[in-house]
């Protein structure tokens, strides 16, 4: 037991007497501290403030320096992507997208293979980057220093600020009191080191060569900030517009042989007619497209970004986003496709997806973004509003996607949908407003899309041996028109929805109506104004009354 004790007595010293390993290239011509305790022969790694013992978390063969994916994914991209069984890593940003198999000394950006002077490596079951991939990808500076044995990983975008040593006597200290053991002793006066926080009369500090620890404030004067390059975003909205975005959904259910003309639609400036669906598990397209469509509304000034769907199909989505392969082949036949028609963005509908694809989903959009911006095309995505639905909404990681799409467009509509039990609003304004609320948690205002319907559903109520049971039908807002004109259907407006609503009794069945006209809409598009966001898009063309084009375009247009 004694001998226990003392082991544990010993092992906590040295844990404690460790705290400073590693950090940072020498700035200027500083030489390297030489008063350094030395504790062992052991190498560590250094990030940030943090040193790392885990010998797995890195790898030395001569003079390169490997680090592990667990640690690139823990603590500099989380969003790296490995397929176990494809031996493949994926790093996917604005720009590009790269795929490493493991072991190979090729790779591809964008789809364009390139060769590498070191490969990704699997070593005893770990997979490991090297530095120049890690240097070049993630603009990290990778050093191995002789004198303190440290691994220290620095990004050219960190933000520190920097003290200079100004009296003789200064040590750092495992930690902030002056009886704390010292790691390193008289450092020279000039000495530059890095600040990290502040405790009472110390600051947390680590030297360019790797030693972290606490120095007392009287030794250190603030100099600079360093910073070489902002560590925001790069994200660029050089795809975006200033003008607001007047989307419509443009429905074609069969493949569009012969196109007429192309019709003036106000204040419209983006079609995205519903040309493709992937309908089987090798990526197979039904293309219902028509370069003449193309060309016609081009020549008008319209943008087109033609929809692509997963035919709402889970088990075939599933199939497709589990292969990375499957997923790179299937890009590059959507963008060969889009490609051809010459069109300017792509709007993606990817709907009912198993929960446990929510991943997998947010990998295909990021693998899909760098190659269609590469060509010139905004890449926009549909989504849900916030719910409970696995399938219909829990879905989509609405942040993540925000972040490698130009545009989410939210569908807020649907709120009582074509088999719900009980009858409602398709999109009552309460309802529209909380839920884009919920969605600006997670998506920033300028690439939010509001959508709107042009429809709604007349409910029929009737009571069985069974019960009551409740059926709809979705109407053009036409078609409700002439519905309310025939039936007689008396209306009020119902705050709550923002909408007129009707009831009638006919033949022993109860009819309800919530209506969408201009004033219901016009109320709906103002949350476009009042939350800032990029535009709005309308579900679908065919569905409306042609006066509701000037309301929408007005409205958001407001100054």
């Amino acid at each position: 037991m004694k001998k226990h004790i003392q082991a544990y007595i010993a092992t906590t010293i040295i844990l404690l007497l460790l705290i400073g390993v590693g950090f940072f290239i020498y700035l200027n011509t500083q030489k390297p501290n030489k008063e350094v305790i030395s504790i062992s022969d052991d190498v560590y790694l250094v990030y940030k403030d943090e040193y790392f013992t885990d010998e797995t978390l890195f790898r030395m063969e001569g003079d390169v320096i490997y680090i592990s994916l667990n640690f690139i994914k823990e603590y500099i991209d989380s969003d790296i992507f490995y397929d176990e069984k494809e031996k493949m890593v994926i790093i996917t940003d604005q720009d590009k997208v790269l795929r490493y198999i493991v072991d190979e000394d090729k790779a591809t950006i964008n789809h364009r293979e390139f060769m590498l002077d070191l490969p990704v490596k699997e070593i005893e079951g770990q997979v490991y980057l090297p530095e120049d991939i890690l240097s070049s990808q993630y603009g990290l500076e990778i050093n191995f220093w002789e004198n303190t044995r440290a691994i220290t990983i620095d990004s050219f975008n960190s933000n520190y600020i920097i003290g200079q040593v100004i009296m003789e006597g200064g040590h750092i200290r495992t930690n902030f009191d002056i009886k704390a053991p010292i790691v390193l002793e008289n450092i020279d006066v000039e000495t530059n080191l890095f600040i990290f926080e502040e405790y009472m009369d110390w600051y947390k500090v680590r030297t360019f060569d790797g030693i972290i620890g606490f120095i007392e404030k009287k030794y250190i004067k603030i100099d600079l900030i360093s910073n070489i390059y902002s560590t925001e975003s790069n994200y660029s909205l050089d795809n975006m517009t200033s003008e607001k975005i007047n989307l419509t959904w443009d429905y074609t259910n069969r493949k569009m042989e012969n196109f007429k003309e192309a019709n003036i639609i106000y204040g419209v400036n983006i079609l995205s007619p519903t040309w493709f669906e992937i309908i089987d598990e090798n990526g197979n397209i039904n293309d219902k497209g028509n370069k003449d469509y193309v060309r016609e509304y081009k020549g008008l000034g319209y943008k087109i970004w033609p929809l692509i769907s997963n035919g709402f199909d889970p088990d075939l989505t599933n199939k497709l986003l589990s292969s990375s392969s499957t997923r790179e082949k299937l890009i590059k036949d959507i963008l060969l496709l889009y490609y051809e028609y010459g069109v300017d963005g792509i709007n993606i509908d990817f709907e009912n997806v198993h929960l446990k694809d929510r991943d997998l989903l947010t990998q295909f959009v990021r693998e899909l973004y760098p190659v269609f911006k590469e060509k010139g095309m905004t890449v926009s995505m549909d989504v849900t509003p916030i719910s409970v639905s696995e399938n219909w909404s829990m879905c989509y990681d609405r942040k993540r996607l925000s972040e490698t799409v130009d545009y989410i467009i939210l569908m807020a509509y649907d709120q009582h949908w074509a088999t719900s039990p009980v009858a409602g609003s398709v999109a009552q304004y309460t309802w529209v407003e909380e839920s884009l609320k919920k969605v600006l948690e997670e998506v920033p205002k300028e690439r939010l899309i509001l959508g709107l319907p042009f429809y709604t559903r007349l409910w029929t109520i009737e009571d069985t041996e069974e019960g009551e049971k409740v059926t709809s039908v979705a109407l053009s807002m036409e078609a409700a028109k002439k519905f309310i004109e025939e039936n007689s259907v008396s209306l009020g407006w119902d705050e709550e929805s923002g909408q007129y609503y009707g009831e009638v009794f006919k033949e022993g069945k109860t009819y309800k109506i919530w209506v969408e006209n201009d004033k219901s809409l016009r109320l709906k598009a103002s949350l476009v104004n009042k939350y800032d966001l990029a535009g709005i898009a309308t579900w679908r063309r065919g569905f409306e009354i042609e006066d509701i084009w000037p309301v929408l375009s007005q409205t958001i247009n407001l100054n």
